[in-house]
């Protein structure tokens, strides 16, 4: 798993020019788009999120194979549980459909995101979006799925 500023992490020399270059996507404008899913090429695309965010016991955990989950935030605040997958107990196995493995457990880590944060999740990563951080408020951002 990989965190922080959009900017900052797109100048990590360590991450390859495929991610790169969905970094670079990422800059672009997405004011105009509702919610939806949206194609990008043949290898990725994106989910423009609107929610508002939750309790725990109301979010799931959830991780990934065939695509790379690049959460990037447009506006409001959410806390994303992360943990790694070998901690955690399978609720749902891997449904090839829908790409996602669904996990119980605890949140035991997380990570608050902020507008122009940016979290890449590896399929090692399970992570547990739309948790309130300070206090519940509506979340709009950008899942950017790219494949392995």
């Amino acid at each position: 798993m990989i965190t922080g500023k959009l900017e900052d992490i797109r100048e990590k020399a360590v991450l390859d020019d495929k991610i790169l270059s969905k970094l670079e996507f990422l800059k672009g404008d997405f004011s105009q788009y509702t919610a939806g899913r949206y194609e990008v090429d043949n290898n990725s695309f994106f989910f423009l999120n609107e929610y508002e965010t939750k309790e725990e016991e109301s979010c799931f955990w959830e991780a990934h194979r065939k695509y790379l989950d690049i959460h990037y935030i447009l506006e409001g605040q959410e806390k994303i549980g992360v943990d790694h997958i070998g901690r955690q107990q399978v609720k749902e196995e891997y449904d090839a459909e829908k790409d996602a493995i669904f996990f119980k457990g605890d949140v035991l880590s997380g990570i608050t995101m902020n507008p122009g944060d940016v979290m890449i999740c590896f399929p090692e990563d399970s992570h547990m979006t739309g948790l309130i951080a300070q206090e519940k408020q509506k979340v709009r951002k950008v899942v950017l799925k790219v494949e392995l």
